[in-house]
């Protein structure tokens, strides 16, 4: 508009000059150029007068009596061009999803991290994660069931059957990429309500969200929410139960029992509160690939209420990775009945394998969102004869030289092949979900 102004004003002091020199017509030295110069000038003026909107009917005057013509009326041929927003408000939504299963941390883990250690970082965990941290980091959001306490080293570093980890685990963890926690299931109470509070208070230092776990009723009725290209997504986390292990009479923290009316009105409050909702269920029975009918009914009631993923957790090992199809909406549901464990030291070839889902939320076309191109990535985990030596290998990076040397066939429950290790994901994962080289 500044720049306008300077234009106009110019433009009126030129055609100035061009009305005096007019106004001597009868001079001998007057050049009828001047006529086709003011004329242009008028006509320039003008139009820059209906293109900056200035108001309506003002005339610009100038020396000598001439007046611009009035500003016309804006008309659609030099009106501004508006950008209407697209009918499908999640047009432009494409939002990446990754989810591992348990992270379950026994002695031979933390040692192994305190051996990679140095005198600047005692515990060092990255080494365990490297070969996946990049599918892990390319997500835009990055689940994990963080199976064991993070209490502090005041609690006792611990495995089974009641487990606390070193709090360097979870600062590693967010390292690798992981920005969504859970920790919804039957360890979260292995120290103890002080070493659950204590778990909480450093879970709340860390840039995540956490899951399934809640200082009070109010803290526990504040749907967790992640939001990216417009779209808000809810994260909702139940445990079946937690090893007998309870709160202490009057304790305000609350664990997220798995419960049909607590679910029930979690889901009717994400429907108010976000787009799109992810469940997080430990459940189940373990060291088994089959789930139980408890399991089936909780996920069909889940999907009929409007939850659109779940993600199941708890048996230690790969569970079915199906579609549920909801009795109310119609839509699909993308449900994985458990991920299997991510990394642990327990003993049998089954316990070894899980895997890296990945999937997009993008629109739908009709004003929603639904889930796309779902991937299920095979993992092996591995250790050496000595328990040591820990890594999460991609399966297709698990060959026979790495299978001859794992741990797992000195546990005394047999050994774990490429092959076999791919037969424990065929069992359970169609084909349509696996990478390429499984199909």
């Amino acid at each position: 508009m500044k720049r306008f102004a300077g234009f106009a004003l110019c433009a009126a002091l030129l055609l100035s000059s061009c009305v005096d020199m007019r106004s001597s017509t009868t001079s001998p030295d007057y050049d009828s150029s001047v006529d086709v110069l003011r004329d242009t000038l008028y006509s320039g003026i003008a139009s820059a007068v209906g293109e900056n909107g200035l108001p309506e009917g003002a005339s610009l005057f100038v020396r000598g009596g001439d007046a611009l013509p009035p500003m016309a009326a804006e008309t659609e041929e030099n009106a501004l061009s508006t950008v209407e927003a697209p009918a499908d408000r999640f047009a432009f939504t494409d939002i990446s999803f990754a989810a591992v299963g348990d992270n379950l941390i026994h002695p031979n883990l933390y040692t192994d991290a305190y051996n990679r250690g140095n005198a600047d970082k005692r515990y060092d965990f990255l080494p365990l994660y490297s070969h996946i941290a990049p599918m892990i980091a390319e997500a835009d959001f990055a689940y994990i069931n963080q199976e064991t306490p993070m209490a502090g080293e005041a609690y006792g570093y611990s495995g089974w059957p009641n487990f606390n980890s070193p709090q360097q685990l979870g600062v590693d963890l967010c390292e690798v990429g992981f920005d969504i926690v859970n920790i919804a299931n039957n360890h979260m109470l292995d120290k103890g309500a002080g070493g659950y509070a204590s778990t909480l208070d450093f879970w709340h230092t860390q840039p995540v969200t956490l899951i399934g776990g809640y200082y009070n009723a109010e803290d526990a009725a504040s749907i967790r929410t992640v939001e990216k290209d417009g779209a808000v997504i809810a994260l909702l986390a139940y445990t079946y139960g937690t090893n007998s292990i309870s709160l202490p009479w009057g304790s305000e923290m609350v664990v997220p029992y798995i419960a049909d009316e607590l679910i029930l009105s979690d889901l009717a409050k994400a429907e108010e509160a976000a787009d799109f909702t992810i469940v997080s269920i430990h459940w189940g029975n373990e060291t088994t690939q089959t789930p139980t009918d408890e399991q089936k009914r909780l996920a069909q009631l889940i999907a009929d209420h409007g939850g659109d993923v779940i993600l199941g957790t708890h048996s230690h090992t790969l569970q079915p990775l199906t579609w549920l199809k909801s009795q109310t909406t119609g839509k699909e549901v993308l449900c994985i009945y458990s991920l299997g464990n991510f990394a642990s030291g327990q003993a049998r070839p089954v316990n070894m394998v899980g895997g890296i889902l990945t999937f997009d939320i993008k629109g739908d076309g009709d004003n929603g969102l639904c889930v796309k191109n779902v991937l299920f990535t095979p993992t092996v985990n591995y250790y050496g004869g000595d328990w040591y030596s820990t890594k999460i290998y991609p399966l297709s990076e698990y060959t026979a030289e790495i299978a001859a040397t794992h741990g797992v066939q000195w546990q005394g429950y047999g050994s774990l092949s490429p092959e076999g290790a791919a037969e424990f994901v065929t069992n359970v994962i169609p084909t349509e979900f696996l990478p390429d080289y499984m199909k």
